[in-house]
């Protein structure tokens, strides 16, 4: 009988640490997901803005609209993001967000990763004499 409530004892420490484990490797998987995503994102967006191929953006809200769309591709995991536009310049090729994410950890309590990013496109011109 002792070797029996031993075990199940085991049994819960091993379920408990487990349990633990996974919800520390969730939130930096979460986290380093989000981090790229934002990161791709943001330069694809800044990137198509001043390439000449593709369509141009002729206001800031069509600039917010192609990073989030840009973003939401990039995001695989299921969860709810929320961005927020801090600052956006279309003309200059400046986006600051805001990107905060929310899911649901293994044993059902909500956990929450978030990154700030800011990106402004350089550009250069070349004389040539």
């Amino acid at each position: 009988m002792k070797n029996v409530f031993l075990g199940f004892g085991i049994t819960i420490c091993a379920i408990i640490s487990i349990v633990i484990v996974m919800t520390l490797c969730g939130t930096n998987m979460r986290q380093n997901e989000l981090n790229r995503a934002v990161d791709s994102a943001l330069q694809d967006t800044v990137e198509n803005q001043f390439d000449s191929k593709t369509y141009s953006v002729s206001s800031n809200d069509e600039f917010v609209a192609d990073f989030m769309e840009a973003l939401l591709v990039q995001i695989n995991s299921e969860c709810s993001i929320i961005v927020n536009v801090l600052d956006v310049d279309y003309q200059k090729g400046l986006l600051s967000v805001e990107i905060i994410e929310k899911y649901k950890h293994p044993i059902g309590t909500e956990g929450q990763v978030s990154v700030k990013r800011t990106v402004i496109m350089e550009q250069y011109t070349v004389t040539v004499s």
